[in-house]
C-alpha cells in the first residue's frame, strides 16, 4: 500500500506539469492566431499599393494616395523599422521616373511581406502567392515599362550605334526571364488550389498569359527592327507601346486575385485554429481527468515509463529540439514493412558553405538560422513525417507511408525554394543555399538503414550540380560511387607516378596559318590507353584531387612554354583553364607569378582562360574579378571562355580588362550555312572587336566554317579542322611544320579532319 500511495502521489505529482504544458500549449496557439492577424494586416498594406501600381504604370504618375497610410505602416512596423518603409514609400509615390518608382514599391511590398511573415503563416498550398504578387508579377511590369521607355528613345535618334543595338535585345531578354517565369509558376501550380477563389485565379492566369504573348508577339517585331536598323525611324515601336498597357492591366489582375486568395486562406487558417483552440480545450480537460484515473491504473508500468524518458533524452538534438540521427535510425528500424503499394520516402537536405554564414555574422546568428530552418521544415511536413538534424547543417525529411512520389517530389523542390529564400540579419540582407538528395523505396520493400546511405549518395550527386539542385536517388549513383572511388584509387597512383599529363590543342592564327597558342587539357595516360578528363574528373572531384591535378598541369604546361618559346622566334601562348577557387584566392595569384617568373617566362604568354560561370553570383564574382584585375595588371593573357553561352558577358567585357574571347562552339558548328546564326555570331564578334578584344573561335571542324570566320574578321581558330589535342611531342613539330614553313602560303589544314567531338568531356 505504502508503493501503490507513493506512486498514485508522484502520479499527481506528474499532472502538474501536464497542466503547464498543455497552458503553453494554448499560448502557442493563440500566438499562432497573433501571427495570422498580423499576416492579414501587412497582406491589406500590400494590396493598397496594387492601385497605385498601376496607375504609375499605366499613366508616369499617382493622383492621390490611401488616406493614413504612412500612419498604418508605422503601427505596423514599429518606430524602429518602419525608416525603410517610409523612404521607399516617398520614393514610390514621388519619383517621376516610372521604373525606379516602381521598384521602390516592389521592395515596400517585399519588406511588408516578410515583416507580416506571410509566406509561413497561409498554407502549404497557397505557400507560392506571396514571391507571385511580391516579385514576379512587379517584375514584369517594371521590365516592360523600361523596354517601352527604351523603344521610345531609340525611335527618335538619327543613328543607331552598337550598343544601342544590344539594349533593347538586353533588356526584351529580362523582360522574357521575368514575364516567362509567371506563367511557369501559375500554369502547373494554380491547377491544384482547390480554395474559393481559386477559378477566379486561374481564369486571370489565363487573361494574363494571352497578353504576354500578345506583347511578346509585338516585341520580336521591335527587337528584329532594332538589330537591322540605322536610324530611329526604321524602328517599329508603336505595336509594343500599344499592347503593353493590357499587359499592365492583365497582371494586376492576376495580382489581386493572388492577394484575394491569400486573404481567404489566412482567413480559413484562423478560423482553423481558433476551432482547435476550443475543441482542445474542452477535450483537455476531459483528458487529463481521464490520465489521472488511468494513471493510478497503470503504476506497474511507471517504472519503464521513466526509464524510456531518460532514454529520449539522448535522442534529440539540443539547438533545434528535433530528433537527432539515432532518432531517425530508431524511427526507421520501427517501420512495418509496407505493403505492395505505399512506398517510404526521405528528403535529405544539406545547406551549402554555411561557415560563411558563422563567419560574416557570427555562431548566435548561425544558430539561429538553424532553428529557423528547423521551423520551416515543420511547416512543410506533414503530421505522420518524422523530421530530424542529423549533423551541423544536414537536415531530413522522413515519411513513412509515401502515396504520391512526384508529390513528395514537388515537396522537395518546395523546402529548397523555401530555405533560399532572402533572410534579414541584423539589417543585413542575406540568403543560404541548400542541396536535398531524395529516396523514395520500391512498393513493398523492407525499409533499412540503407535508405540513409542511399540518399546520401543522392545529395551527394545534388550538391555537384550546383546550389538549389536535388536529385532522386537512383542504382546506378550507388555503383557510380564505388566506381568513382576505385578511380579516385588508381587517380591517386596515376598522379603520384606521372601518368596524368597535360595535351595541347593547337591555336592558329587565321591570317597566317602559323601556331600561335595552344589550351591545355588534361590526360590520363595509363599503359598507352588514353582517358578524357569526362571518366576521372568527377572521381577526383569527390576525392578533392583537383589541387593536385591542375598544379599538375600547371606545371607542365609552363615547363613547356618555357621550352619553346626559348626556341622560337614568335611567342607561342598557353593558355591554361583555372578554377573559380584559384581565382579566389589572392595568395594563389602571387603563387602563379612567382612560378611564371622562376621560370624565365613573361607573364604575356600565359593565357589564363576564365569561365563566364565564374561570374554569375555577384557577391561570389567581387574577389574573383578583383583577382583578375591583379592578373591583368601582373601581364597575364585574360581569356574569357564560352563568351555568348551566359548572361554576364557584356558586363563581364565591361568591368574586366579582356584582351581575347574564346567563341563557343554553339555558334560555330554550322554557321557557314545557318544565315540566322550567323548574325548571331557576327554580332559577337563585331561586339569583341568594337571593343578592342581579339577574338578566337573553337571547335572549327570543317573548311566551311573557317572560312566563313576569316571573311568575317575572326583572328585565331582551334579545333578538329586543324588538330585535336595532341602531347607534346606532336605539338612542337607542328609548330616547325607551320610556323617556319613557306610565309605566303595559303592557310589549309594539314591533317584528314577527325570526328566531331561527341562531348565536351573529349577536350
Amino acid at each position: 500500500m505504502r508503493i501503490r500511495g507513493w506512486l498514485t502521489g508522484l502520479i499527481v505529482f506528474l499532472l502538474a506539469p501536464s497542466l503547464l504544458f498543455a497552458s503553453l500549449w494554448f499560448y502557442n496557439k493563440f500566438e499562432n492566431v497573433n501571427a495570422i492577424d498580423r499576416s492579414l494586416t501587412g497582406l491589406k498594406l500590400i494590396q493598397a499599393l496594387g492601385p497605385l501600381m498601376q496607375e504609375k504604370a499605366l499613366t508616369g504618375s499617382i493622383q492621390k494616395s490611401p488616406e493614413n497610410l504612412k500612419e498604418h505602416l508605422i503601427n505596423f512596423a514599429g518606430e524602429n523599422r518602419s525608416a525603410g518603409l517610409l523612404q521607399d514609400l516617398r520614393t514610390f509615390l514621388g519619383d517621376p521616373e516610372t521604373p525606379l518608382s516602381l521598384r521602390k514599391a516592389r521592395s515596400l511590398s517585399m519588406s511588408l511581406s516578410q515583416l507580416a511573415q506571410l509566406e509561413s503563416s497561409v498554407s502549404y498550398e497557397a505557400s507560392r502567392l506571396p514571391n507571385l504578387i511580391n516579385d514576379t508579377l512587379p517584375s514584369v511590369v517594371i521590365e516592360s515599362s523600361i523596354m517601352v521607355i527604351n523603344a521610345k528613345r531609340l525611335s527618335v535618334r538619327e543613328k543607331i550605334n552598337t550598343w544601342d543595338k544590344m539594349l533593347i535585345p538586353v533588356q526584351g531578354g529580362q523582360f522574357k526571364v521575368a514575364a516567362d517565369a509567371a506563367i511557369r509558376k501559375t500554369s502547373s501550380y494554380l491547377s491544384v488550389l482547390t480554395g474559393v477563389k481559386a477559378d477566379t485565379l486561374r481564369e486571370n492566369a489565363e487573361n494574363y498569359r494571352k497578353s504576354n504573348y500578345a506583347y511578346q508577339t509585338e516585341g520580336a517585331k521591335l527587337l528584329s527592327s532594332t538589330i537591322k536598323g540605322a536610324s530611329g525611324k526604321d524602328i517599329i515601336s508603336e505595336p509594343v507601346i500599344e499592347v503593353q498597357p493590357e499587359l499592365v492591366r492583365a497582371s494586376f489582375l492576376l495580382w489581386q486575385s493572388a492577394v484575394d486568395y491569400l486573404s481567404q486562406d489566412l482567413q480559413k487558417r484562423r478560423a482553423e485554429t481558433l476551432f482547435a483552440v476550443s475543441l482542445a480545450g474542452i477535450v483537455g480537460g476531459l483528458v487529463i481527468i481521464v490520465a489521472f484515473v488511468i494513471g493510478v491504473a497503470l503504476t506497474r508500468a511507471l517504472a519503464d515509463r521513466t526509464q524510456q524518458e531518460f532514454e529520449n533524452l539522448g535522442f534529440h538534438d539540443p539547438l533545434t529540439g528535433l530528433p537527432n540521427r539515432r532518432a531517425l535510425l530508431k524511427a526507421i528500424r520501427t517501420i512495418s514493412p509496407t505493403d505492395s503499394v505505399s512506398q517510404t520516402g526521405l528528403i535529405l537536405i544539406d545547406l551549402r558553405h554555411f561557415k560563411k554564414v558563422n563567419d560574416r555574422f557570427g555562431d548566435h546568428n548561425g544558430d539561429s538560422i538553424l532553428r529557423s530552418v528547423a521551423e520551416q521544415l515543420i511547416q512543410h511536413a506533414e503530421p505522420e513525417d518524422f523530421i530530424g538534424r542529423t549533423g551541423g547543417t544536414e537536415f531530413m525529411l522522413l515519411r513513412p507511408r509515401l502515396e504520391n512520389a512526384d508529390g513528395f517530389e514537388q515537396l522537395a523542390t518546395a523546402i529548397i525554394s523555401d530555405l533560399g529564400k532572402e533572410r534579414i540579419i541584423e539589417e543585413h540582407k542575406t540568403s543560404i543555399e541548400a542541396n536535398a538528395g531524395l529516396l523514395v523505396s520500391q512498393p513493398g520493400d523492407d525499409v533499412t538503414d540503407q535508405i540513409l546511405v542511399d540518399a546520401a549518395l543522392a545529395l551527394r550527386s545534388a550538391k555537384q550540380q550546383g546550389p538549389g539542385k536535388l536529385e532522386l536517388f537512383t542504382s546506378g549513383m550507388r555503383a557510380n560511387f564505388v566506381k568513382n572511388g576505385e578511380t579516385a584509387k588508381q587517380l591517386l597512383r596515376a598522379l603520384r607516378k606521372g601518368g596524368i599529363t597535360p595535351w595541347f590543342q593547337p591555336q592558329i592564327d587565321l591570317h597566317t596559318g602559323k601556331v600561335v597558342g595552344a589550351e591545355a587539357l588534361v590526360r590520363w595516360i595509363e599503359n598507352d590507353k588514353i582517358r578524357y578528363p569526362g571518366s576521372f574528373l568527377p572521381a577526383a572531384t569527390e576525392a578533392g584531387y583537383m589541387d593536385q591535378i591542375d598544379a599538375t598541369v600547371r606545371d607542365k604546361t609552363l615547363q613547356l612554354a618555357a621550352q619553346l618559346n626559348g626556341s622560337t622566334n614568335e611567342h607561342i601562348h598557353f593558355g591554361l583553364n583555372v578554377s573559380s577557387d584559384l581565382l579566389s584566392d589572392p595568395n594563389a595569384v602571387e603563387a602563379l607569378h612567382r612560378q611564371v617568373q622562376d621560370m624565365g617566362l613573361e607573364p604575356t604568354v600565359i593565357s589564363v582562360e576564365i569561365l563566364e560561370a565564374v561570374m554569375i553570383d555577384e557577391h561570389a564574382a567581387t574577389p574573383i574579378k578583383e583577382n583578375i584585375a591583379r592578373l591583368s595588371e601582373l601581364g597575364f593573357f585574360i581569356e574569357l571562355d564560352d563568351f555568348g553561352t551566359g548572361h554576364s558577358s557584356i558586363s563581364s567585357l565591361r568591368d574586366l580588362k579582356i584582351d581575347r574571347v574564346k567563341i563557343d562552339r554553339s555558334f560555330i558548328s554550322g554557321v557557314d550555312k545557318d544565315p540566322g546564326l550567323q548574325k548571331f555570331t557576327s554580332a559577337l564578334i563585331n561586339l569583341a572587336k568594337s571593343l578592342d578584344i581579339s577574338v578566337l573561335a573553337e571547335g572549327v571542324e570543317t573548311e566551311g566554317e573557317r572560312l566563313w570566320l576569316q571573311q568575317n574578321g575572326c583572328d585565331v581558330i582551334q579545333g578538329f579542322l586543324i588538330s585535336k589535342a595532341v602531347p607534346e611531342d606532336q605539338l612542337s613539330t607542328m609548330i616547325l611544320q607551320r610556323n617556319f614553313a613557306a610565309q605566303r602560303e595559303v592557310l589549309a589544314p594539314r591533317e584528314a579532319p577527325l570526328a566531331p567531338r561527341s562531348s565536351l568531356a573529349q577536350r
